[in-house]
């Protein structure tokens, strides 16, 4: 190989990489038809009435632990629910629960 064919097939080799390199990355960021239709546990429906703990205020909206996992949630009405407040689940909007609090006497599942 001559001095004038060495510097096209470099660059014919670094355009070939980068090809390969970025396939790859597109190949490995590709995710799942339906990720996104479900939670964390491969559930996207949560029962209504199930009973749950609320981990952080929800101001409507916020986190709660339902069913054995953590749910994006929203209050039902105006009301504020602060963190640790039993909660129950009366609705679902996708995948964020809408819940109520719970009365004191009330058993938490989470």
């Amino acid at each position: 190989m001559t001095t004038d064919q060495v510097f096209p097939a470099a660059i014919v080799a670094v355009v070939l990489i980068l090809i390969l390199v970025g396939v790859a990355r597109v190949v490995g960021r590709r995710r799942g038809r339906n990720e996104d239709a479900f939670g964390a546990g491969g559930t996207s429906r949560v029962p209504l009435g199930a009973h749950g703990v609320a981990k952080t205020a929800l101001a409507p909206s916020g986190v709660v632990y339902v069913v054995g996992e953590q749910w994006t949630a929203r209050s039902d009405g105006a009301e504020q629910i602060a963190s640790g407040t039993r909660v129950r689940v009366v609705g679902q909007d996708g995948l964020t629960l809408i819940v109520v609090a719970e009365s004191a006497g009330s058993p938490a599942e989470g």
